[in-house]
This record gives structure tokens, sequence and C-alpha cells, in this order.
């Protein structure tokens, strides 16, 4: 039966109806527009959506009969009911105003939605093994809506795929959905809602099958992160693709269970492999008013047999820098997932005040430990140096130098090449002594911190610090490589390179402390270009009493190329001996 409000709607619409129909002729008048007002948001939208006013084509628009019309706003009121009842509004209204103008017609819709739905009572049930599952448990008491919110059907559907998706994550293949019923009482605007599963038994992981692989199934066994038997969860998924990813041997690799072969409630894990480009090869071009322009060659053999082990040859010749160095790597498990390493150098480097040749051979082992990058490596270098311009040397010499070192590293971010978030911090310790083949005594500590935050869309604040101290009763034999000096692109930006520091007859010698630091302030004007200003400060010294602030000022173009970011910087260095200074540097903020 037709309740009193629907048939008072009813009566009005038709004498609107009749009343435009006597006013104004048949003729066709084309639609110009439909403006909705009283709603905003998600709900104007879904209204906008689904009015069959709002989606006529252009040619229906243009010729919009009076009849049509009015057979159109007849339909409005269920349409906007329809529209607002997920978003937990059952008494909603519609007023039309038909607005007549030389260029057409204009149709304001006022929409009223009324007093929302509100969850009255929530009857949710789990029954099966995931009733003691605190973690799908968790998930059931986060249920929204719940009581006396606004029945809004999206979170309503949102919820349950939740619940649904926490029950399969967790090895609930056999789970099902035996209830879901929302009722709804429009008099007293109430809603019960009412959910009921059977989850089953939860299954376990099983063994681990390897299809397609190139290399020995044993070693990708020891990558796999659980046991067979434990609890299945999908993040175990997760973490063995991750793990297979960073080996860097395949191109493609899907990690799934196999649910259909599943027996006694263990479940196996399928691993479909297809091994990636074995070579790769790079080139590129490169600029850095450190090192000047210059071109780079590289080749990395991504595995060169079947136990996985790695070679990588890097070829780097600019004006001021040239090297050559290859690693071999080994992948290892025992103390923290990652490599063996054996490597060796050649580095040529010359500057405005030190021209060094470095010959090195390196064995290291790396790893990861909960997030943290860690490396202990034997460095066995040899250096002869000239320090001092090439018309005045004031220091030279050759020196063969054995050292271990320590390093431990983090990195977060939220974007590999523009991060708007993110920081980086990285230790080193070195120690020589001739005990174990070094012509030097010395310890040294290395620091360095990096931080980025974002404010709005458009601008970023980043912040930089670096450190180091070097601790030996005969710093002055020491090569170049291990002393410490300040300007330059990354360092103290308005000072060449490698200029600031101690000096002995007014040439740069390097010293044994270093302490530099820098703000910068970024903002982008669209999505690829930007400027920044900074103020870069610090110093390159042997004591406390010889630290001598130095700090340089300036402003910069940044480009978000597709390589990386791109910065062009003028600077000034406030008690620097020449003008301004231009640096060019390519590549990630951390």
């Amino acid at each position: 039966m037709e309740s009193a409000r629907d048939a008072s709607r009813r009566c009005r619409l038709v004498l609107a109806t009749l009343l435009a129909l006597l006013a104004w002729p048949a003729a066709a008048e084309p639609l110009r527009r439909v403006r909705i007002v009283g709603i905003e948001g998600d709900a104007r939208d879904n209204v906008q959506a689904t009015l069959s006013l709002t989606r006529l084509s252009a040619r229906q628009r243009a010729g919009l009969s009076e009849a049509r019309l009015s057979y159109l706003l007849r339909r409005l009121d269920d349409e906007v009911d329809r529209a607002l009842q997920p978003y937990g509004y059952y008494e909603s209204s519609v007023e039309s105003e038909v607005q007549r103008g030389p260029r057409g017609i204009e149709v304001v819709l006022t929409v009223t939605p009324g007093e929302p739905v509100r969850v009255r009572e929530t009857d949710l049930v789990i029954e099966g093994d995931a009733q003691r599952d605190r973690a799908v448990m968790r998930r059931l008491r986060t249920f929204r809506p719940q009581r006396g919110e606004r029945l809004d059907h999206r979170r309503y559907e949102a919820s349950k795929l939740a619940v649904q998706r926490r029950l399969l994550e967790r090895g609930y293949f056999d789970a099902e959905m035996l209830a879901h019923r929302i009722e709804v009482t429009r008099q007293s605007r109430e809603a019960v809602l009412r959910l009921r599963w059977q989850s089953g038994v939860r299954y376990r992981m099983g063994a681990v099958r390897f299809e397609g692989a190139q290399v020995h199934a044993g070693l990708l066994r020891k990558v796999v992160p659980f046991e067979a038997g434990e609890p299945f969860h999908h993040r175990h998924l997760v973490a063995l693709q991750q793990r297979l990813t960073d080996l860097d041997y395949f191109g493609y690799i899907d990690v799934r269970p196999e649910t259909d072969k599943a027996e006694d409630g263990v479940v196996p894990i399928a691993v479909a492999l297809t091994p990636g480009k074995r070579s790769i090869y790079t080139a590129g071009l490169n600029y850095g008013t450190d090192a000047g322009a210059g071109v780079q060659l590289g080749l990395e053999r991504r595995w060169i047999n079947a136990r996985g082990h790695k070679l990588g040859v890097q070829l780097d010749l600019a004006e001021r820098r040239k090297s050559l160095a290859a690693l071999y790597r080994i992948p290892a498990f025992d103390w923290a997932e990652g490599w063996y390493a054996l490597g060796a150098n050649r580095r040529d480097e010359d500057s405005e005040y030190v021209r060094a040749r470095i010959s090195e051979v390196v064995a290291q082992r790396t790893g990861s430990w909960h997030g943290w990058d860690l490396g202990i490596a034997l460095h066995a270098r040899n250096e002869s140096y000239e320090i001092g311009q090439v018309d005045h040397v004031v220091e030279d010499g050759q020196r063969r130098l054995v050292y271990p070192a320590l390093s431990v590293g983090r990195k977060h971010s939220d974007h590999e090449l523009y991060p708007r978030r993110g920081y980086s911090v990285r230790g080193e310790v070195r120690l020589g002594h001739g005990a174990i083949g070094s012509q030097s005594d010395f310890a040294q500590l290395l620091l360095d911190g990096r931080w980025i935050r974002s404010f709005g869309p458009r601008t970023r604040l980043l912040l930089r610090g670096n450190a180091g101290r070097t601790f030996s009763d005969e710093f002055e034999r020491l090569p170049p490589s291990l002393r410490f000096y300040a300007g330059g692109d990354r360092s103290i930006r308005g000072y060449g390179y490698q200029e600031v520091g101690p000096r002995i007859e007014d040439q740069v010698v390097g010293g044994k402390h270093l302490l530099t630091g820098s703000v910068e302030l970024e903002r982008m004007f669209n999505r690829r270009w930007g400027a920044a200003v900074f103020v870069d400060s610090g110093d390159a010294y042997d004591t406390r009493d010889t630290f001598r602030l130095r700090s340089g000022v300036g402003v910069g173009v940044r480009w978000r190329s597709p390589v990386g970011l791109v910065r062009v910087d003028v600077a000034h260095g406030l008690d620097a001996e020449r003008g301004l200074q231009l640096h060019i540097n390519i590549g990630p903020d951390l």
C-alpha cells in the first residue's frame, strides 16, 4: 500500500508537471545544465552518476522535449533515494526547479538527505579455529559501522571484505560466509547487522617446490623464511618473493599456495621462476663539478654458475677521476643474508690540491639484519700521491695500508628517486696497524646522516650531516684518501672541491677531523621543475683550536629527470677566496 508520504510526493510532481505543460509549448529545448545542491562529496557524485537526467547524451540534451523532461523529473525521487541509501539515508527528498533562458534549460535539484539510519545492533560471529586466532578476532572487533554509527554500506562492504581477506591471509582456506544480512527499520531509522562465518581449520606451511630455476634448488631453499609445519601466513610468501627478488637472478617470480593439493591441513608452496637476462650492459654520461664530464660503462653477470656467483665490472672515465673496478660475489646465509665478495680496483684522482694513484683489493662480507645493512671488510691498499698544486708540491709519498673496516647503515624512504619522507644513516670504523702489514697505524670513525620531510605537496626540507675523526700519532704519513677535506658538490657548496682544510704554505693538505652540515629548502613549481635555497657549513681541521666554521649560501634549480634529481646550484662561500661557485650534481637524495 502506498504511504501518505509517497502519495504526497507523487501528487506534487504530477501537479508541477501539469503546470509546466500548460505554461510552455511542447517544442524541444536544449538542456544546458543540471545543478545539484544540498549535498556534497561522494554522495553528490553518486547522485550525479545515478540520475537519468544527468546521463543524457549530448544529442539527447540538444533536443529534450517537454514530455521527456517531465518523465525524467518524475523519476527523480526514486533515483535520488536509491543513490543515497548506500550512505545510510533512507528518507531523502528532492525539489526541482526548471529555469529557462535564451541558451536553454537549467535544472536545479535541491536534495535533502534527511536523518540517517544508524546501527542499533551488530551480531558478528566467527565459528571454527579462527575463534582462537587473535589477529582474526581483532579484525572482527574493528568492523564498521559499529553501534551508533551511520549505516554506510561502503564501510560495511569494505569491513566484510577485510575479514574475509584476513581469514585467507592466515590460512583459513575453507572459510565461508554462512550469513550476511542488514535489517533496516525505516520508521525508527535503525539497522541491525548480522554476519556469520565458518572459518574451518587453519592450514600449515608445507614444502616449497621451485620450478624453472637456473641455479641449484639447494641455494634457493636457504632463502625460505619459514619452516614446514608453521601456521600459514601470507606474509611468509611475500618475504620469500622479496628475498628471491633481492638475489636478482630471475625475471619472473610467482609464489603461490597450492590449496588444491593440500592434505591433512598442510598446503604446499609452489614457486614458478623464469631466468632474467644473464648479462646486463650499462653506459651513461655524467657530469659533476667535482669530477667534471665523464662516461660510465658497466657489465654485470647476474649469475656465473649454478651456485649463484656474480661478477660486476665498472669503468668510470671523467676529467678529474678515472677508475676501473671488478667485484666477484658469492651468496651467503650463515649469520645474515648477504654476500661474500672479493673486489679489486684502480683509481686515479686529480683535484687542484691532490693527485693520487690507488690500487686496492678488498675482501668483504655484507648482510642485512632487521633492516640494517652490515658489513665487515679487509682492505689492502697501495697509494702514491702528491699534495699541493702541480708547480708547488708540499707533500708526496707512497704508502701501503692494510686495515679492517666495520660498517652499519640503514635507509628508509617512500620513493627511491624522489623521497618525500625518508632518512639514511651510516657509520664506519677503520683500524690500521703494523701487525697486519700496514705501514701506518691509525683508527678512524666516519658518520653520515640525511633526513627529508615534505610540507605540503611541493615543499621539502633536506638536512645533511657528516662527521669524521682520526686517531693517529703519525697522521702526516697517512695518504690523502684517509684524510678529510671539505668543499664541493656534496660538502660545503660555495667552495671548490677539497678547498677547505688545513694548509701548508697555502696548499690544502687535509685534516684529521671533519664536521659539516647542510640545511636546504626546496619548492617545486610543477611536477618537474623547482628551486631551492640552502646553507652549508663546517670544516676539515686538525684540533679544536684550529676549527673554523666555513659557510656557503646559495640558490639552485631542480629538475626531476627520469634518472633522478638534477641539481644546478650557484653558491657563495662567505669567506672563500673566489666568487660564485657553480655546482651540478645528479643522483638520489639518500
